[in-house]
């Protein structure tokens, strides 16, 4: 819901500054005032086109800020999340917009976040149907209508399970479509994966085969240098002279003493355990020096093995394991059993998931078909009250090429007046019937999707995006139409926030709030202000568009407020 509104030098809005509750709220004021200004200036908020010009004159810039209640609108959530943004503790979402001349000077901010313009305009979306003249997207798009018409029929389940199937069958057709060419390919690269397949089998590498290989052979090429260490070692422990030989003479020594001091026998036992000691470390160390030598014919065998792989991990994915599954690859490509297999197997899929996309087609096209007269009936129902009373609608479903979203295309075709062609919407309506038709639209899906939750048990629900704009919808209408508008933007009003840009008293007398927006001209500048009316200034603001004057007259008045007490009844 939109709550907060300011405006600064766009235009002729010098500095505007607007607070907005639920309900509908009317936006009033005399022809050029600036009413069509201030649903620009939101517009521009919303992401809708920015113009240099739309600047007040002699200022660097204009900026437009706008303040949202998102909770609870899993769209916005949606949205935000894509983009990185988080609402506030309370739940507001603030959008910015700056626009004035030169590089960088047209920028849009979401809660203080510098943001593209596509991304303000996809938050924006989930936020306002900005329904101001020739801008009513969705009924002048026709591809918006099937989803219209799904919406009003309750069939969104229906038409979620043809979106997967359909999403599940174009991806087997994809898979198969691969494999096909991989087929085709496979007969042009046969003699090349066999030779491929030939050369590295004939290697037959084995995981972890290298590492083992280059550390065998740094040892055999280090092995005459560790052979030579190993008998110095040994030499000097059991050798002429060596270490065991000492340990000897100076056990017989301590040995020779030990009737004199008894403790030169317990050191003479331990000198003897050296002895031992130095005679096995010795036998170990020629043992292991004998082993080091190796087979002299090891190395180049090794060498080469080690070459061999080298070149080939080089030539077939720069390492051991790539080198390994391209093998693995090669093999389950000249597998052709495998390949049929497959083909055979997305071959017997696609077939059945075709059958059940055709299935939940028909299925689909049944219910549009059946659903299309009872929209059409619907908003003709409305409009007739809302001063199209010749007005014809007719919802056509025809058949066309299969696609996510069926195998129809959905025409809303209007006949505005007897004797008048029917013509698709966006061909044939004006700008102010294509309010009231989308007026319409929004009463008809109200009601079925109302409808649809006391069917289903649920708590009634709201159709439509949380807040909606309209501009001139009140066009050419007269007073007693008027009234009946007004009571029903007021009925919608009651579903979602309304504010209606208005030139009648009767659609006026009807909101739950009032903005008058009034021309000034201060210091030889023309400005306009706005600003939110209690009571009594709905009463002279009334009195002014009916006619009388603003101040001077008690039956004026009266008049004024007999009218608001009748437009509080409820719409029919």
């Amino acid at each position: 819901m939109l709550t907060a509104l300011r405006i600064a030098d766009f235009a002729i809005l010098e500095a505007v500054e607007l607070t907005f509750g639920p309900g509908l709220t009317a936006v009033t004021g005399e022809t050029g005032a600036g009413k069509s200004i201030l649903v620009d200036a939101l517009g521009v908020v919303l992401g809708g086109r920015a113009s240099e010009r739309a600047v007040r004159h002699g200022c660097l810039s204009a900026e437009v800020e706008a303040q949202f209640e998102a909770v609870g609108q899993p769209g916005v959530r949606a949205a935000l999340d894509e983009a990185g943004i988080s609402l506030d503790d309370q739940g507001a979402l603030v959008l910015r917009r700056v626009i004035g001349s030169g590089a960088g000077k047209n920028r849009c901010h979401v809660n203080g976040r510098l943001v593209p313009l596509h991304t303000l305009r996809e938050i924006a979306g989930q936020l306002v149907d900005l329904c101001a003249q020739h801008a009513h997207h969705r009924l002048l798009d026709p591809a918006a209508h099937l989803d219209l018409l799904d919406r009003f029929a309750g069939h969104l389940d229906l038409r979620q399970a043809f979106e997967a199937a359909h999403a599940a069958w174009r991806a087997t057709g994809r898979d198969l479509d691969a494999l096909r060419a991989r087929q085709r390919q496979a007969a042009d690269r046969l003699d090349w994966l066999r030779f491929v397949h030939h050369e590295i089998a004939e290697l037959a590498p084995v995981a972890g085969e290298l590492a083992q290989i280059q550390a065998r052979v740094a040892r055999l090429r280090a092995a005459d240098q560790l052979v030579r260490a190993l008998s110095e070692a040994g030499h000097a422990l059991d050798g002429d002279g060596g270490a065991r030989e000492a340990a000897s003479r100076s056990a017989r020594a301590l040995e020779r003493h030990a009737a004199i001091d008894p403790t030169c026998a317990a050191y003479g036992e331990r000198m003897r355990e050296i002895e031992a000691l130095c005679g096995e470390l010795a036998f170990d160390l020629h043992a292991h020096a004998r082993a080091s030598r190796g087979d002299e014919r090891e190395l180049p065998r090794l060498a080469e093995r080690q070459d061999k792989i080298l070149r080939m991990i080089k030539k077939h994915g720069g390492s051991e394991e790539a080198l390994i599954a391209r093998q693995a690859e090669v093999a389950a490509e000249l597998d052709a059993d495998a390949t049929e297999l497959r083909l055979h197997e997305l071959e017997r899929a696609e077939t059945r998931q075709r059958g059940e996309v055709d299935g939940l087609a028909r299925e689909l096209t049944e219910r549009r078909t059946l659903a299309a007269p009872a929209l059409a009936d619907r908003m003709a129902a409305i409009v007739h009250h809302l001063g199209m009373p010749a007005a014809a609608l007719r919802v056509d479903v025809a058949p066309r090429a299969l696609s996510h979203s069926g195998a129809d295309a959905v025409c809303l075709c209007l006949r505005a007046n007897r004797g008048e062609a029917e013509g698709p919407l966006h061909e044939v309506a004006s700008g102010g019937e294509l309010s009231r038709l989308l007026l319409a639209l929004q009463r008809a899906l109200g009601d079925a999707a109302s409808s649809q939750a006391r069917t289903d048990g649920q708590a009634t629900a709201t159709d439509g995006l949380p807040t909606a704009i309209f501009d001139e919808v009140d066009a050419g209408l007269s007073g007693a139409t008027g009234i009946v508008l007004g009571r029903f933007l007021a009925e919608v009003g009651r579903r979602q926030q309304v504010v209606c840009i208005s030139h009648l008293p009767q659609v006026a007398a009807a909101a739950d709030h009032h903005v008058v927006v009034r021309k000034r001209e201060v210091g030889g500048r023309t400005r306009s202000e706005v600003e939110g009316l209690a009571d009594s200034g709905r009463a002279d603001e009334l009195a002014r568009m009916l006619g009388t004057p603003a101040a001077g007259g008690e039956t004026a008045r009266a008049h004024a407020l007999r009218l608001i007490a009748e437009q509080r009844r409820p719409f029919d």
